[in-house]
């Protein structure tokens, strides 16, 4: 069996409210080891908290935010969260810039203070940043590479060949979605990054491979994927992604 890790999904959204137990069983069933869930707001700060102690070592938290909808109060009440239970994080995410769905100049750029101060918060957690950078991947790098010195995750990567030699060059690690191989970028981000910086991910309940509902389950279709893109033995692609994911979040 296949040892597995999907380093980002988001199981206290709604999608899996009536049969979590399930979605979990299933993914270690399939070889997952462990799971990184994503909150993205105060409550699903709170969500997220009761199922990581419900599935204590298999489910970890990762707090974050909706960067496109986000306001000053709720960036505020995260971050106090995120202090009050910081022995319970692996990583301060997914934040950072969303140009798809921000398309105004004014909108993008009061991004920008929100994504600093959650990179502050990291750096004084001492917990490594989980980004999302849709349509901002050169613009997120940037930001950075000048202002943050940990480890940094570049979630759901699609960003330019250009981009991806300086993700490489900083030594920080991307993660690839389940359906990966429907993507040109993702595809040559895979080709082009050495294996120990590429993590696998599902983004459930988003990107499904099957075309229903995603789950940490098939984070296997994303390993058979690479594996087959690279040459590589499905195995060797498991375990070298699982332990990236490991070292990465410290767990």
């Amino acid at each position: 069996m296949l040892r597995l890790f999907d380093a980002h999904t988001h199981l206290d959204m709604q999608h899996y409210k009536n049969d979590l137990d399930h979605v979990v069983q299933r993914a270690r069933d399939a070889g997952v080891e462990g799971m990184v869930s994503s909150s993205i707001g105060p409550g699903s700060f709170r969500r997220t908290l009761g199922i990581v102690k419900k599935y204590q070592g298999i489910v970890f938290h990762t707090a974050g935010c909706s960067v496109s909808q986000l306001t000053r109060d709720e960036a505020d009440r995260i971050i106090a969260l995120a202090r009050r239970y910081a022995s319970q994080l692996v990583a301060i995410g997914e934040v950072g810039l969303d140009y798809y769905w921000v398309k105004d100049p004014a909108g993008r750029r009061a991004q920008e203070p929100l994504f600093l101060d959650f990179i502050r918060l990291a750096e004084e957690l001492g917990l490594p940043l989980v980004i999302h950078s849709r349509r901002a991947e050169a613009e997120a790098v940037t930001i950075l590479e000048r202002e943050f010195n940990g480890d940094v995750l570049m979630h759901c990567f699609d960003g330019k060949p250009d981009v991806v030699r300086r993700v490489a060059e900083n030594g920080w690690y991307i993660t690839l979605p389940a359906n990966f191989g429907r993507y040109r970028n993702r595809i040559r981000a895979a080709q082009t990054l050495p294996l120990e910086q590429i993590m696998l991910e599902t983004d459930g309940p988003y990107l499904s491979p099957t075309g229903e509902r995603n789950e940490p389950a098939n984070v296997r279709y994303g390993c058979e994927s690479l594996a087959e893109l690279l040459g590589m033995d499905a195995e060797v692609v498991a375990e070298t992604t699982t332990r990236n994911a490991r070292r990465f979040y410290r767990v």
